[in-house]
């Protein structure tokens, strides 16, 4: 039997020996590992998606959200679309800007994006007009700028990066695609961070999952590339 990466794609060839983990950054034993060195330990195998959220952003060193959610959306308990995306992006944010130097990233404040995400039901985007990927933008300014619903200005801002976030979202279409929601609100987070917080970080972003998504906006979505594959 042949198994395949959940990162790249590539054959998993069966080798005993020590890898870095490529979601919590510690050199473990490995069993299989892939053709481009990708190895996931055991513990975050087992780990439940939040507690995989936090290893990834507590151990990471890149500056791009981007590139840290896709490495998060690849874990094998990542379904394609679910309210597992909704606690993504305020963590991601806040890790990739303690990368790029504009904070302290404490394990209260990454705690704190998790738990005030942790509960927007699946299907919000359709039920009550409230995507979660949106909210933890929000969830996002809120933290950084001390907010509060008795705050002035930083209540407006929290409000406002939700508000922007969610614009971007309506104005994509449907169907839903998770994946979209969360490109799309880290997208309006980097301009939204840099024009009302002075806060800077790079963004690029890459789809690596049309394939696998039945319900594809294709050439609708402004992140679709024909040409990638995911296994």
């Amino acid at each position: 039997m042949v198994y395949h990466c959940p990162i790249c794609g590539a054959e998993l060839i069966e080798r005993k020996a020590e890898a870095v983990c490529t979601f919590c950054g510690r050199l473990t034993p490995t069993e299989y590992i892939c053709l481009q060195g990708h190895h996931i330990c055991e513990e975050c195998q087992l780990a439940t998606m939040p507690q995989v959220v936090e290893r990834v952003c507590e151990s990471t060193k890149e500056k791009d959200p981007g590139h840290i959610a896709n490495l998060i959306m690849k874990h094998p308990a990542m379904l394609m679309h679910s309210a597992q995306h909704h606690f993504i992006v305020a963590p991601v944010i806040l890790a990739a800007l303690a990368n790029a130097g504009e904070l302290v990233l404490h394990k209260g404040r990454l705690r704190a994006a998790l738990r005030r995400t942790a509960d927007i039901p699946f299907a919000s985007c359709g039920t009550r007009g409230e995507c979660g990927a949106c909210i933890g933008l929000g969830a996002a300014v809120s933290i950084l700028t001390k907010a509060s619903y008795l705050k002035d200005k930083e209540r407006s801002l929290a409000l406002g990066a939700s508000a922007e976030a969610l614009f971007a979202v309506a104005g994509a279409g449907g169907p839903r695609c998770c994946k979209q929601s969360v490109y799309l609100t880290l997208e309006t987070g980097v301009a939204f961070l840099k024009r009302e917080l002075g806060l800077e970080f790079p963004l690029k972003i890459e789809c690596d999952f049309s394939s696998r998504n039945q319900e594809c906006k294709r050439e609708r979505c402004k992140y679709y590339e024909p040409s990638v594959e995911t296994p």
